[in-house]
């Protein structure tokens, strides 16, 4: 081999080297760039994490919140049941003693228009008697 082929075959080494040169840099620039992206997408996903945690501890607050929810639901109708049933035993207990004293009431209210006639009837016995003692008194007079 010549010297002028060597120096050719070495041109094309040097182009071949430069050119070899120019894509180990894109290459690293390249690394550096999707090491960044990785960085990012790291922090990214710490922040995803993070916010899943606080996701998933809502809702266990709002599980924990619908089982009170629930029990106290079932302690209203509980006491409401209880209630219900307590007005059912005042409304027939205070019933039944309206029923009574509305029976009184009318009884007394009987009795009354009874002696009211009774009494009109002794006051006319007792006017008739009244003008036949007069009568006699008068007779025994004259």
């Amino acid at each position: 081999m010549e010297q002028e082929e060597r120096d050719q075959l070495l041109v094309k080494i040097a182009n071949k080297q430069e050119v070899t040169e120019q894509v180990i840099s894109k290459i690293l620039y390249d690394l550096e760039r999707l090491y960044k992206g990785q960085e990012i997408l790291v922090k990214g996903q710490e922040e995803l994490y993070k916010g899943q945690e606080a996701l998933v501890k809502g809702q266990e607050e709002l599980f924990k919140g619908q089982e009170e929810l629930f029990r106290n639901q079932k302690e209203m109708r509980e006491e409401l049941t209880r209630v219900g049933n307590t007005v059912a035993k005042i409304e027939y207990e205070h019933g039944r003693k309206i029923d009574l004293i509305l029976d009184v009431l009318t009884g007394h209210g009987e009795k009354l228009e009874e002696h009211d006639k009774r009494l009109q009837k002794d006051e006319k016995i007792i006017q008739n008697q009244g003008y036949r003692i007069y009568a006699l008194e008068q007779k025994s007079n004259t």
